[in-house]
């Protein structure tokens, strides 16, 4: 079954999707085709989110690789464990450093899962990289899904997102779908 059908389907026989996702499924689904199909041949995934959006980012890595799953781990990872004050910067030479020492250590190869707003100064770094897995806040940026920052559901569709992504990436794994 291609992506699309699989994510139509899974989000009408699962109750806890939302509509709204159901609606924004073509916008979805070529994202997530290119972020899977690169974490499936192992590219690692550094998880950046703005400030207000640092829970998100801890839920994520906590919960991507956890054995509940039933499948093998994947290569995610969150930027703030190996820079815990990248954060505070908005310098480019500070930033270059960050990009230098990731390119070291991953010998150019990883990608930048973010989500968060355009003004976020980390925000600077993904943008260096066009391949990145981009969840933007209030910004409609090329290649990335759009979300309101002021939605009173929020919270709740991040959560929808994630489970739908984690769900696609076991999918994948086990050859239920066809990327």
């Amino acid at each position: 079954m291609n992506l699309l059908e699989w994510t139509k389907e899974t989000i009408k026989s699962d109750k806890s999707f939302d509509s709204w996702l159901d609606e924004r499924v073509l916008e979805w689904v070529p994202l997530c085709d290119d972020s899977i199909t690169e974490l499936i041949k192992g590219t690692p995934f550094l998880v950046i989110t703005d400030r207000q959006r640092d829970w998100f980012n801890h839920y994520i890595v906590n919960n991507i690789n956890n054995i509940s799953n039933n499948r093998p781990f994947v290569p995610v990872y969150s930027l703030t464990s190996f820079i815990p004050y990248s954060h505070k910067t908005d310098k480019i030479e500070y930033l270059d450093m960050i990009e230098d020492m990731l390119d070291i250590t991953f010998n150019g190869n990883y990608k930048y899962w973010y989500i968060g707003k355009e003004e976020s100064n980390i925000y600077n770094l993904v943008k260096r990289k066009e391949d990145s897995f981009v969840w933007m806040m209030d910004s409609e940026i090329r290649n990335s899904f759009y979300i309101k920052s002021y939605d009173d559901k929020l919270d709740s569709k991040l959560m929808t997102l994630f489970k739908l992504f984690n769900k696609t990436v076991t999918a994948s794994m086990f050859g239920e779908i066809e990327l």
